[in-house]
């Protein structure tokens, strides 16, 4: 009898104990034997039914897959590696690694994934997703796969994504696995590959971000630092390359702008060729336009990882991506973006945040996109194809020179304008480069701004020799030596400046030229203590300037030269330039006043005349206050300083000369904090505190010498000597005095530390 036939047997049997004793009624004495019978075959059924129907079969294994392929040797991830396990500690059940191409980000999973492998032990599941290819694996192929690597019948493995996911999420729900997914397209292609248990792990890769999967925990990956992908140079060329050229190792890795793939292919490519060095290779991709096809080995090639990743793209992101990717610069504004496209901003807008998803491109700030070195160079050569390349520059350029504005604008280009003007003379747009540097200059203000000045300069003088410009050239060679000279290179100012003259004097043509660059060549001299010299190419400017009547340039030019005369001790001479420099000034409320009354104070301390000293600096101090001149205002304090001193009013000479310490450190002038220094220095001695004092001349003398000026340092050198020697310290005092012998040799006797610099307002070059 059949086990399944028993359950009507027994619904039978029950239903005649019911009816049997009113059928035989009439017979009692058989109606119930009957009934017992029946009882007893029910409960017999019943107990047949529940004993076992034979050997229970053997139940089958739980297979637990490990499909995890070899665990790569990670170079230079630590970190990385350490926030996927901090991640995962913290609860998370699915970490997405995003990255752009050839970042290592899957080696960098398959590393995590192994060594987590032994908090899943019921199984490690990997798909290769080929989200960047033209052929994406579908999700309901992978899932097929997993079931079937689980163990699941051939009759489990039919129906649609949705039906396999849900059979995927039960057959997962109370084991602890771990599934990697490598290289995803988007997020609805990994979204039904997750697995929903409370006890799994899902590690993803992908070259988009996916912050629409619930829950996830999003890891950006950037390049390799430099010791890294040094480490990841040695590791994949072997040691002897590197050992053997350390520094062109370090060129070959910034070459590769820290990625991974292109560390590999480079080192690959030296290790192939032993006869070749490191530096020998770093010379090949020196060039920009060799570096992409430099970094070329068999299959694997940064152009071609990266080009399947362009290819992808819809029409609008892939222009903007070649016409945007060449910018020059660190990064690039939306509206920059929009000039190099010629297209809306809004458009452009929409298509870079979607390469910035795509991660082709980020965005340090609001409004503001950069890519990664070698993305750059592809976009750039992906441009050059469709000669898009020169226009977009062209372009770009040309955005520069109209929106060229005071204050955050160039704040937020001033890199950029550099990187421009530099990619303008190789690309044949030097004409364009020069409007920018025409554009840009009088905008270039403040103390703070003479490095930025000194480079905007000397882009100049390539630009001015593509266009066989001389003039613009020797423009370029003055503003170089007058930056040089505010920034505290006093030995790199006169030689500059001394190139414009001879290149004015060459050409021949333009006498006011002449005259500016031998103002140049005076004041560089000044800087030096060499007074003939200064004194006689400052004369001969005035001289030309004067005949010119150019009174702008002939005023700057005497403030230049009574400074000089004052610094000698010539006030009989300073005074008349000065003076005359005041009466063409009238009553104009312009730095250039301040600096001359400044100047006339000087003379007239020198003269004796302190009243009218102290009556001059406050005129010139009060200038500085209403125009916020900073510098005048801290030589203002100088000299104010001094008069407190004649007096004995040291309290307020020591605050007027830690007033005016604060604002040079502020500027970071070094003369006017070397000044400062040593008049505080003074102050101390003068008060009998000689350990201040020696500490505050030895500051004074360290800034002196770190600007190259040796009489003012030997000057520093004699006061610190007679110090040493009110203090019996002879033979200290008389190395100092002989070191200061040797310093100062045979210039002829000045003033200490005075009025030494000003900066000249740019004006707009033509």
């Amino acid at each position: 009898m059949m086990r399944h036939r028993v359950v009507p047997l027994l619904v039978v049997a029950s239903g005649l104990v019911a009816v049997v004793p009113a059928a035989l009624g009439p017979y009692p004495g058989l109606a119930w034997p009957l009934v017992a019978l029946l009882a007893v075959a029910g409960i017999a059924l019943g107990w047949w039914q529940r004993r076992p129907a034979g050997p229970a079969p053997a139940v089958a294994p739980q297979r637990r897959p490990a499909e995890l392929p070899a665990a790569p040797v990670l170079v230079g991830r630590a970190a990385e590696l350490a926030a996927v396990s901090a991640a995962v500690a913290g609860g998370a059940q699915l970490v997405v690694l995003a990255a752009a191409a050839g970042t290592g980000t899957s080696a960098l999973a398959l590393r995590a994934a192994h060594d987590a492998r032994d908090h899943y032990p019921d199984g490690q599941l990997f798909a290769a997703l080929r989200g960047a290819s033209a052929d994406p694996v579908p999700p309901e192929a992978v899932l097929v796969r997993f079931l079937r690597a689980l163990g699941r019948p051939d009759d489990e493995l039919r129906g649609d994504v949705a039906e396999l996911a849900s059979r995927f999420r039960s057959v997962v729900d109370d084991r602890r696995v771990l599934v990697l997914l490598d290289d995803a397209r988007d997020a609805a292609q990994v979204r039904h590959l997750l697995p929903g248990g409370a006890h799994s792990l899902a590690l993803v890769t992908s070259r988009r971000l996916l912050s629409d999967l619930l829950g996830a925990s999003v890891l950006t990956i950037g390049a390799l630092p430099e010791e890294a992908a040094l480490e990841l140079l040695t590791a994949t060329a072997g040691p002897g390359p590197v050992a053997a050229d350390p520094d062109g190792a370090r060129r070959l890795v910034r070459a590769c702008g820290g990625l991974p793939l292109a560390v590999r292919i480079i080192g690959a490519r030296l290790r192939m060729r032993a006869q070749w060095s490191a530096s020998a290779l770093a010379d090949r991709l020196d060039d920009e336009n060799r570096r992409p096809a430099g970094m070329r080995l068999a299959d694997r090639a940064v152009r071609s990882t990266l080009r399947v990743v362009y290819d992808e793209l819809g029409p609008g992101e892939q222009l903007v991506f070649r016409r945007v990717g060449g910018y020059p610069g660190p990064s690039v504004g939306l509206a920059a973006a929009a000039a190099r496209c010629a297209l809306e901003e809004h458009a452009v807008a929409g298509a870079l945040e979607r390469l910035a998803g795509a991660l082709l491109v980020e965005s340090p700030a609001p409004d503001r996109y950069r890519m990664h070195d070698l993305l750059r160079l592809c976009a750039r050569d992906l441009a050059a194809e469709g000669a898009e390349d020169v226009e977009g520059l062209r372009r770009h350029l040309r955005w520069l020179t109209a929106r060229a504005r005071p204050g955050g604008w160039l704040a937020a280009e001033r890199e950029n304008v550099l990187a421009a003007v530099h990619a303008a003379v190789g690309a044949g747009l030097a004409a364009d480069a020069r409007a920018v540097i025409v554009a840009v200059h009088p905008l270039v203000t403040g103390e703070a701004e003479h490095g930025y000045r000194l480079r905007l300069w000397q882009a100049a003088i390539p630009v001015a020799t593509a266009l066989g410009d001389e003039p613009f050239r020797i423009r370029a060679l003055r503003w170089v030596s007058h930056a040089y000279g505010m920034t505290g290179q006093s030995r790199l100012e006169l030689p500059a400046a001394q190139q414009a003259l001879a290149a004015a004097e060459r050409l021949g043509t333009d006498v006011r030229e002449i005259a500016l660059a031998a103002w140049r060549v005076g004041d560089a001299l000044r800087a030096l203590d060499r007074f003939d010299e200064a004194q006689e190419a400052l004369l001969r400017a005035l001289e030309l300037l004067t005949g010119l009547g150019a009174v702008a340039d002939e005023i700057e030019v005497r403030l230049s030269l009574g400074t000089l005369d004052n610094t000698f001790l010539r006030p009989e001479l300073s005074t008349p330039v000065l003076t005359r420099a005041v009466e063409l000034l009238a009553e104009r409320d312009e730095p250039e006043r301040g600096w001359a009354l400044l100047g006339l104070a000087v003379a007239a301390g020198l003269s004796g005349q302190v009243q009218r000293a102290r009556e001059l600096v406050a005129d010139a101090l009060g200038v500085a206050e209403r125009l916020g001149d900073d510098q005048l205002r801290g030589h203002c304090l100088q000299e104010r300083g001094w008069l407190h001193v004649r007096h004995g009013a040291y309290r307020h000479a020591e605050r007027d000369f830690a007033a005016m310490l604060a604002i040079f450190q502020r500027l970071r002038g070094g003369p006017g904090v070397a000044a400062a220094q040593a008049a505080l220095g003074e102050i101390a001695d003068l008060r009998g505190e000689t350990a201040v004092a020696l500490s505050r001349f030895e500051l004074a003398m360290a800034e002196y010498e770190r600007l190259g000026l040796p009489v003012r340092l030997g000057q520093m050198l004699q006061r610190r000597a007679e110090v040493l020697r009110g203090l019996g310290r002879e033979q200290e005092a008389e190395a100092d005095a002989a070191r200061a012998r040797e310093l100062i040799g045979d210039a002829p006797a000045h003033r200490g530390p005075a009025l030494r610099r000003r900066p000249d307002r740019p004006r707009r070059e033509t």
